[in-house]
């Protein structure tokens, strides 16, 4: 019995990546933005229901809400509503965290000012749980939030509108405006910023890995990647041939052109892979009189304006690669993967050969399950124990000559 279990384990080990390749995703995301094929599809979502006396109005169902997105290998499901209310918006930003979706409303008041509207959701039901009122001074207005897994904070990418400007010579009023990258209290929408000093890109997105790396998506499509201690974009600083000081972000272009529109990214925790959903092109291009600009509107279902996709973003290379195109053109403010986002307390690592539960499947777990079988409550087997064969490297051959040290066996480890 005790040589199948360690043979099953650690074949587990060895097929665990054709295991996570053979598995059907499941996103989830608030809806954004949406263009149907057909205003029949639309009418299926989108029509009057009746009148409520007691509440003294007419009832209608909606497309504004949550959507279920499955992934099969290369291949997406047409988007499922689970549930509506046309209060569910986020105009400013949305987040999900541990089963809560938070919803930032931007709206002008009676008195001609402009506010935040903040609303909290139960991702399962769509139940709304709370709802406050926030001054435009709290700059709410973000690209993306996202939940940090290690160190447990919320970050998010904010607009910051009538910052001081400190070294104007000319006018010592001069405000300015752009992106800080913020940690946020959920209980009272308080920003720390981290950031010292505002960024221009157009990011459309904030995703946090498991490792609690931070990255961005701008909006002409390019990675980036933001230190969490000092909020500073990670890259190079150069001179030019003219002699000026200019920074070189960390990737080059992930080969996707995209939008300055409401998009999002999160990872999976199982895997550790980024996911972002963004356009299929940049919305430009030449006109039937040979100019470039905007492409036109009346053309949307030829020119592809308004699609959009679910890519794959290599973090090691900055690349995004096409999944597959969304029907219906969905787009959304948060997204997040069903059993895989970092920030779900009851999220168990269900991967074959994961022993330690953190989501992957490495030479961590090959101690684990030395140490537990040996019944080393110290920990005593480390890394230099399982390099069987000394090489600086844990691979197959040092897999082969475990199985036989502990089943008793005295050949060498050979493939």
């Amino acid at each position: 019995m005790r040589k199948s279990l360690i043979l099953l384990i650690l074949g587990g080990m060895l097929c665990a990546t054709s295991t996570i390749m053979a598995q059907t995703l499941e996103f989830r995301g608030l809806k954004n933005n949406m263009r149907y094929d057909s205003e029949a599809e639309y009418d299926q979502y989108n029509y009057y229901v009746g009148w409520d006396a007691d509440l003294g109005k007419a009832i209608f169902k909606t497309d504004q809400g949550v959507f279920s997105l499955k992934m099969q290998g290369n291949k997406l499901s047409n988007p499922e509503l689970l549930y509506d209310d046309n209060l569910m918006y986020g105009n400013s930003g949305a987040l999900y965290y541990d089963g809560t979706i938070y919803t930032v409303y931007s709206r002008e008041n009676d008195e001609g000012k402009y506010e935040f509207v903040v609303r909290s959701w139960n991702a399962e039901t769509g139940e709304k749980l709370s709802e406050a009122t926030y001054p435009n001074e709290s700059n709410l207005e973000s690209r993306g939030m996202t939940y940090n897994p290690k160190d447990g904070k919320v970050y998010g990418l904010f607009y910051f509108t009538n910052v001081p400007i400190d070294f104007d010579e000319y006018d010592e009023n001069s405000t300015d405006a752009g992106y800080c990258l913020c940690t946020i209290d959920l209980a009272t929408m308080t920003l720390t910023p981290i950031t010292q000093g505002l960024y221009y890109d157009n990011f459309v997105t904030l995703a946090a890995s498991p490792e609690g790396r931070l990255f961005a998506m701008t909006s002409g499509g390019t990675l980036t990647e933001f230190d969490p201690n000092t909020g500073m974009m990670m890259g190079t600083f150069q001179t030019d041939a003219d002699g000026y000081t200019v920074f070189i972000n960390k990737y080059e272009h992930s080969g996707v052109k995209s939008q300055f529109k409401r998009q999002a990214a999160c990872f999976d925790k199982n895997t550790g892979k980024m996911y972002w959903n963004g356009f299929i092109n940049d919305g430009m291009g030449y006109n039937e009189w040979g100019s470039y600009g905007p492409l036109p509107d009346r053309d949307w279902k030829e020119n592809g304006k308004y699609d959009t996709a679910i890519y794959e973003v290599d973090i090691n290379t900055g690349k995004a690669t096409l999944i597959d195109k969304i029907h219906n053109r969905i787009s959304f403010s948060c997204m997040w993967v069903v059993g895989g986002d970092s920030s779900d307390s009851y999220a168990i690592s269900t991967l074959l050969g994961d022993a330690n539960g953190d989501f992957s499947v490495n030479v961590t777990d090959v101690m684990e399950i030395v140490n537990n079988l040996l019944n080393m409550t110290s920990k005593e087997f480390v890394f230099g124990n399982a390099d069987v064969d000394q090489n600086g490297v844990i691979n197959i051959n040092d897999l082969m000559g475990l199985v036989n040290m502990l089943l008793g066996n005295t050949v060498s480890p050979t493939m």
